[in-house]
């Protein structure tokens, strides 16, 4: 098998790269920018129902990136595949009535910036009047955007401590923003949905007291438990209207940086649900304490603050949360004529008993707000001051970008299926750029290209592709596999052209032949040539370094899926967040070798891939990380370890990797 990498001179000899135009401006996506759907994959039950994600209160600020193409994408493929159109919400003005009621659901990701009362008032209707509204929280004190309101404090209509003055705390410019006008402190939730988000914050637990599905309208069939890592749960107040449906078990296992007790009632029911749902005249509403179980790990954007790269976790893919939270929108999109549980005929919950530092009056900051500086120059409220990358950013970066394609050396003109990979490289980290096509054609311009379209049909006729972009990561990389075909029979020279609206970005000469379709290779990234891990650990923080080794700690130990290699001259930590890996597997990695608490790791890898097993290497590794892995006698093994996720994106500067 024979494939062409153009893109990469140092280990292709036939290479061929055009730019786009010099120093061209990207930047990342904003509201203003047309937004994102999905068609339903399926035709079923669902065909016309369609499910709204809010983009409008802060949905990617700080690590969160709550969107359907970007960490909850895989929860927004889920829901395509069940028969549902899904699409995202961009404006910079108020939600009103009118953008809900086109929609059967509207899910709302963790907002981290208040509710108008306008928007409360809208939202009530569209509920009353039959939409249904899904909302999902985190713990207390998960403020992305460092403007002292967190996505439970904004779900329940007033912030902790701060009843009497909603912007208690902030500067007369963050006061006078239009983000705080209209905001006014109220106990909505609870008043309208029977149903508010304890201030609480609890740790890496698996909730496995399901509600039965004969007592939960089916949403819990097939479900076992649900992650949770790092969240909080909800008080049930009004047990005709809300219902909880997943529990704790009894546990004391408060998150690290939980600003009070973190866990208050010792888990299991008197802790009160991690997820419930609620019936409010012909609506419906549901409710999960944290975002970790519908997240994924593919986030789009940079993060607003500082530009920095983002890092979501596979969380859709844990437990029975893919599965849960599918049959909860199954649920909420479904219209019912019945307006409380009591007339439903299942078992009514009792009361959640609360704390009395848990009246809303009487609330009070544990800990000052908010939890850490914001960086010089970033306000929460003026988009301006986003850095590039970001969502809603108006920063351009000046870019070069280069285009290459992957493919098998010979085309195949027998009318069989084969895929065309486009590369962009030294885009914008986390920018999108649109409007690309590709075709492929005979001398004299005769089109013999068909290119599958996204929804998997083909075009009528041969030509160039429909319109399609490529979102870089945060190293500025981009790929995008095609699906072909060409005319059967074709022969002679022909071209394959990639575009950017008209414009031709690359052209090359094809080999066409009656030959079968080749699998595309692993998609690597341009990286530098691989050194002894010793030498990596004297460059200089930030540079890009290759090196090759054998894991030595069992993924997580020390927080996400992160572990140690090592080679024959030294040791490194990485830090990443892709399972799959054990002690005994030698992997390549590449990716950026920086300081943290006064230790080297390379962070966030840029590429990964598992080699050969071999055998153990000589233990020579430094002193420091001698210490790390003492414990760990069998680190050869193949025996894996139960994963902690102590995430520093939840909140807290120190926090545990």
């Amino acid at each position: 098998m024979k494939f062409l990498r153009l893109a990469m001179s140092a280990l292709l000899a036939m290479t061929l790269t055009l730019p786009l135009i010099p120093a061209a401006s990207v930047h990342a996506e904003g509201p203003n920018d047309p937004a994102p759907y999905l068609n339903p994959k399926v035709s079923n039950e669902n065909a016309g129902k369609k499910i709204l994600f809010d983009n409008t209160h802060g949905q990617t600020a700080g690590a969160a990136d709550w969107v359907i193409d970007g960490g909850f994408s895989d929860f927004a493929n889920g829901l395509a595949n069940a028969g549902y159109y899904v699409k995202e919400l961009r404006k910079t003005t108020a939600i009103t009535l009118a953008d809900l009621q086109p929609y059967d659901v509207f899910v709302i990701g963790e907002a981290n910036i208040p509710y108008k009362v306008s928007e409360q008032q809208a939202m009530l209707q569209y509920v009353q009047g039959g939409g249904s509204i899904f909302f999902i929280a985190d713990h207390y004190n998960a403020d992305r955007n460092k403007n002292r309101w967190d996505a439970s404090e904004v779900m329940n209509g007033f912030r902790r401590g701060a009843w009497d003055d909603p912007a208690k705390g902030m500067s007369d410019e963050e006061r006078n923003s239009t983000a705080m006008q209209n905001v006014q402190s109220s106990d909505w939730l609870a008043t309208n949905f029977g149903v508010r988000f304890r201030y609480n914050a609890l740790g890496d637990i698996n909730a496995t007291n399901i509600v039965p599905p004969e007592q939960s309208f089916g949403i819990t069939q097939g479900v076992n438990a649900v992650a949770m890592h790092a969240g909080s749960t909800l008080a049930i107040l009004d047990p005709k209207k809300a219902k909880g449906l997943v529990y704790l078990p009894q546990t004391n296992e408060s998150w690290a940086s939980a600003v009070d007790q973190g866990v208050y009632s010792g888990g299991g029911t008197a802790e009160g649900p991690f997820s419930a749902i609620a019936k409010v005249g012909a609506g419906k509403a549901a409710f999960i304490g944290d975002s970790s179980p519908v997240e994924d790990a593919t986030p789009k954007y940079l993060k607003e603050e500082n530009g920095k790269p983002k890092t979501t976790y596979d969380g859709w893919k844990e437990q029975n949360d893919a599965a849960y939270f599918v049959n909860l929108v199954n649920w909420l999109a479904k219209k019912e004529s019945y307006t409380s549980f009591e007339q439903a005929g299942i078992p009514l919950d009792q009361p959640t008993q609360l704390l009395p530092m848990e009246t809303p009056q009487a609330t009070t900051e544990p800990a000052a707000e908010p939890w850490a500086p914001p960086e010089t120059g970033y306000k929460w409220y003026d988009p301006s001051t986003f850095k590039a990358g970001s969502y809603g950013s108006a920063q351009a970066t000046a870019a070069n970008p280069t285009y290459s394609t992957v493919k098998q050396a010979t085309l195949p003109n027998n009318g069989q299926e084969f895929q065309i990979r486009v590369v962009a490289d030294n885009l914008s980290p986390g920018s999108t750029v649109s409007n690309f096509n590709i075709g492929v054609y005979l001398a004299g311009g005769t089109q013999i290209g068909m290119v599958q379209n996204p929804d998997g049909t083909y075009p009528a006729s041969y030509g160039y592709s429909a319109p399609f972009a490529l979102t870089a990561d945060g190293f500025g990389h981009a790929v995008r596999d095609l699906t072909l075909k060409l005319k059967p029979g074709a022969t002679g020279g022909a071209t394959l052209r990639l575009r950017q609206g008209s414009n031709a970005l690359k052209t090359e000469t094809v080999t066409l032949g009656d030959v079968p379709a080749e699998a595309l290779p692993k998609d690597q990234p341009p990286i530098p040539a691989k050194i002894a891990v010793s030498d990596a650990r004297t460059r200089p923080a930030n540079t890009v370094v290759t090196v090759e080794g054998v894991v030595t700690t069992p993924p997580g130990i020390y927080g996400g899926q992160a572990f140690y290699i090592q080679d024959d001259t030294a040791g490194v930590y990485v830090y990443q967040n892709t399972s799959g890996y054990q002690p005994g597997d030698r992997v390549l990695v590449a990716g950026p070798i920086v300081p943290y608490n006064n230790e080297l790791e390379i962070s966030n890898p840029l590429y990964m891939e598992k080699k050969e097993l071999p055998t153990c290497p000589p233990e020579r590794s430094s002193r420091r990380l001698a210490s790390k892995i003492k414990a760990n006698k069998s680190r050869c093994k193949t025996s894996r370890s139960k994963t902690s996720r102590r995430r520093s994106r939840r909140g807290r500067l120190n926090l545990t990797r």
